[in-house]
């Protein structure tokens, strides 16, 4: 690196002043650590590749995968827990923390990949489960028997009826508070063996561990301590609002009727059951021990700590902690999950500007705007929104995290209900719904089961256009949702991308536009059309210090631009930007070589070819 991008990156203030009302980015001091612009991709391990044709997609699966991930761009993998499990909640109730289920593999197989991706510069993410563990971990059958130091591992609490339960055998235990499960029904499960209820914030085969137990935490952090020996770089530790419960175990206020609050999640007003502050703490622990293996151990990068909840955006903020205790590296922002289709424009600049406006001094965004626990973007708003979603989350300063398939637009799958796998539906009592949804096979190919597999069915069925919607297809298209992502992906690797000021623009219910500026570098503007008619924009009405001509870098391919294409910014010039419904262009100052592309037309320009060299055939025949 040289003198000047060391001042640049080391000194360069981001200053806060006001445009349209919406200018971001606070950082004072540029974070430049391996993850803080890194691509998060989201591997559902079960669907991602099956190399074994048992239906079900493995960890060898995703090793012979490696090579897609680099032609992306995308630095660091996410996958879902791979754990010994009796997948009662599809891996997130884990039966042994140091072992491989055998549905993905080996623990052999886990140390290949770790290898093939480091030969590829790849980082590994992995899930981490802290609230609960499966029922038939040998943790809770011993803590069922009392033994030893397993005794109070979990959350164990007698009948409210205590006494009599006792004195007559024949009476119904009764659990000791309201406490209910996110799934619907009572948190509380009566285990016949110990004379005790367990509670379980998931379903009744999730028992949730005593975190206070002292025990407990030096378990965690054992566990940690062995995967970042095998060669993990981070964790992502699920449901941390539900890690712990209040000790004085109140009944939770009822905000509704008597009967729904024995039945419906949401009826209750958790007080006692979720965001407790000790959550914070353990947060702390967590990131000082990991700092402190880094050390120790001489590690040339430091672990990554990211978190998982669906809390209040003043509880993820203290997730990051502060300068004296420092926290996660990343709490997931889920704000774009849940943006308002009646008034889209709006809700995405006010989740934007929600979470940077209140993230810390120099911490990370990240942008998340599918999972596995949510709908799919072209089943939510509509494919042709895809491309308009990857420019918005890859144009955003920070973290990008990509659910498997967003790259090509897959769309959610249509799962019979002879054919659902999710035990437990949709959770907070939604038992008509299910997740299976969003979770279905990757589309490799046009190949059967869309190169997922070569068994006669898979886990989930593939969705039927995989004809279409695959990797290998879109490849070969230029205007494609896969290299409209790749683009957009080598685009994040500039300067300004990660290091510039971003301006938001909201100028109308339809066109939303984002700017990224640095000193000295090319500044580079996205224009989002989300309405439903073609729109004129007129950039220099809202975006002040613009070149009267500006460059296509990357258009969507309803967009109707292609890159190198000039566009006029001011009020009086012939070519204004004029934008299609559901469409989007990113816009640069720094020249860009005109690229021609007219899909829709090859055919008939190779039919007209041929035409011609026909008619030029037959006419030489005609005078030979």
């Amino acid at each position: 690196m040289g003198t000047f991008d060391v001042f640049l990156f080391m000194v360069i203030a981001y200053t806060c002043s006001t445009v349209n009302g919406n200018v971001y980015f606070r950082a004072t001091k540029p974070t430049n650590e391996w993850w803080s612009h890194t691509i998060t991709y989201q591997v559902y391990p079960r669907s991602f590749k099956d190399s074994n044709n048992d239906g079900i997609g493995d960890l060898k699966g995703i090793t012979q995968k490696l090579d897609h991930f680099v032609d992306l761009g995308i630095e660091t993998l996410w996958i879902g827990p791979f754990f010994k499990s009796p997948m009662d909640d599809m891996g997130y109730d884990v039966e042994d923390y140091y072992k491989i289920d055998p549905i993905f593999g080996t623990m052999t197989d886990f140390d290949e990949l770790v290898l093939e991706m480091k030969k590829r510069n790849l980082k590994l993410v992995t899930d981490f489960i802290p609230n609960h563990s499966s029922y038939k971990c040998e943790w809770f059958k011993k803590s069922v028997e009392r033994e030893g130091k397993y005794a109070d591992y979990y959350v164990w609490r007698n009948a409210s009826n205590h006494d009599e339960v006792l004195k007559n055998s024949t009476i119904i235990p009764k659990p000791p508070n309201n406490w209910m499960s996110i799934f619907g029904g009572t948190g509380w499960t009566w285990n016949k063996e110990r004379q005790q209820f367990y509670y379980h914030q998931f379903n009744s085969k999730q028992p949730d561990f005593n975190i206070r137990n002292p025990e407990v935490h030096k378990e965690m952090l054992d566990i940690i301590q062995f995967w970042l020996d095998r060669g993990i770089v981070g964790f992502r530790f699920d449901a941390l609002k539900h890690l712990y419960e209040s000790d004085l175990f109140l009944d939770e206020p009822c905000m509704t009727n008597e009967n729904d609050c024995k039945t419906k999640y949401f009826s209750l007003n958790h007080t006692y059951t979720v965001d407790q502050p000790e959550t914070i703490e353990i947060i702390r622990e967590w990131r000082e021990f990991v700092d402190n293996y880094t050390r120790s151990n001489n590690r040339p990068i430091s672990c990554l700590i990211a978190t998982e909840s669906y809390s209040p955006i003043k509880v993820l903020m203290q997730y990051y902690g502060n300068s004296t205790k420092l926290g996660a590296h990343l709490p997931f922002n889920f704000a774009l999950l849940a943006v308002d289709k009646r008034n889209i424009i709006e809700s995405i600049d006010e989740n934007i500007k929600n979470w940077l406006d209140n993230m810390p001094e120099n911490q990370v965004a990240n942008w998340v705007v599918e999972n596995h626990d949510n709908f799919r973007m072209p089943t939510k708003f509509s494919p042709e929104m895809v491309p308009l979603f990857t420019a918005l989350k890859f144009s955003l300063p920070g973290i990008e995290v990509t659910y498997y398939g967003s790259e090509i637009g897959m769309d959610d799958t249509y799962v019979r209900p002879d054919q659902t796998q999710d035990p437990n539906n949709s959770g907070a009592g939604k038992l008509d719904e299910t997740r299976d949804n969003e979770r279905c096979p990757m589309q490799w190919d046009s190949s059967i089961n869309a190169g997922f597999t070569e068994a006669k069915k898979p886990w989930l069925p593939v969705n039927p256009n995989y004809y279409k919607v695959n990797v290998e297809s879109q490849k070969k298209i230029p205007t494609s949702n896969y290299n409209f992502y790749k683009k957009m992906s080598q685009l994040r690797k500039t300067d300004t991308l990660k290091y510039g000021d971003l301006q938001t623009y909201n100028i109308t219910k339809s066109i939303y536009i984002l700017k990224r500026s640095l000193l000295e570098r090319e500044s580079y503007i996205v224009v989002m059309n989300f309405g439903s008619e073609t729109e004129t924009v007129i950039l220099s009405n809202d975006v002040k210090n613009l070149k009267d001509e500006l460059y296509v870098y990357l258009g969507s391919e309803n967009s109707a631009y292609n890159p190198g294409n000039i566009v006029s910014t001011a009020p009086s010039a012939s070519n204004p930007i004029k934008l299609r419904p559901q469409s989007v262009i990113v816009l640069t100052d720094k020249y860009i070589e005109t690229e021609k592309i007219d899909i829709q037309n090859a055919g008939t320009r190779i039919g007209s070819t041929l035409i011609s060299l026909l008619g030029a055939f037959l006419l030489l025949r005609h005078f030979s």
